[in-house]
């Protein structure tokens, strides 16, 4: 008796040549481009905000005269995109304080932590990371990386991530939504930062020490201003 002749599915072989179609490669090298893009103005505007400098007094960020509940959530949107970025230097020092207490208190994040820097420092010494005939970019590595170490910190440390999130995020909202809009207008060392070439600070140094000098009196003007709407 003749044995049946076995039929191979042509499903791999076509997945294989659709996940590697020139329509797709294109549609991913554009999509990186424009992603890697948002990310280098980003990247250059977080290196060129003066973190220290910006850092806020004890009065600007606790004085009672302040503080009011928000009448509507027009209210707590505006007060909130307005004292996110006047406090930002503020709200990150407060996270990371948040950030590695956490971590520190905690054996199982402790480790997972390590070892991700660890993975983090050999994946960044490879030249390139090849999936088949696939080869990762620059900007694909490390958004991969990203989403393997979010899955691992959910998987290992969860409950303390978590934590961090409640007792980090919780208070920086409620702080900035009660506390009266301190910058109504946008941030001066922020147009220092030019959009096309954000590497290059606009203006000369002088030009930008009259600015820091002039963002100074400003905000002091805006505390007392604050202050004469609360009577």
């Amino acid at each position: 008796s003749k044995s049946p002749k076995l039929h191979h599915s042509p499903m791999p072989a076509l997945a294989s040549r659709s996940l590697l179609s020139p329509e797709i490669k294109e549609f991913m090298k554009r999509r990186a481009a424009e992603s890697g893009e948002m990310v280098k103005v980003i990247g250059h505007y977080m290196r060129q905000r003066d973190w220290i400098g910006s850092l806020r007094s004890t009065e600007h960020c606790f004085g009672l005269r302040s503080f009011s509940v928000p009448p509507d959530m027009k209210e707590i949107n505006h007060r909130m995109l307005r004292n996110l970025n006047f406090f930002m230097s503020n709200y990150l020092l407060f996270a990371l304080f948040i950030l590695f207490y956490g971590i520190f208190r905690s054996t199982t994040a402790l480790l997972c932590v390590i070892g991700l820097c660890v993975a983090w420092s050999s994946i960044l010494k490879m030249k390139e990371i090849r999936i088949g005939e696939l080869v990762l970019s620059e900007y694909n590595k490390l958004w991969s990386m990203t989403l393997v170490s979010v899955l691992v910190l959910l998987l290992c440390a969860g409950p303390v991530l978590l934590w961090i999130v409640f007792f980090g995020g919780v208070p920086i909202l409620c702080h900035a939504s009660l506390h009266l809009p301190m910058s109504e207008l946008p941030s001066k060392k922020d147009d220092d930062i030019d959009p096309e070439n954000p590497s290059s600070p606009k203006g000369s140094s002088e030009d930008q020490s009259h600015r820091r000098e002039q963002d100074v009196s400003d905000d002091s003007n805006e505390v007392k201003e604050a202050e004469v709407r609360l009577g």
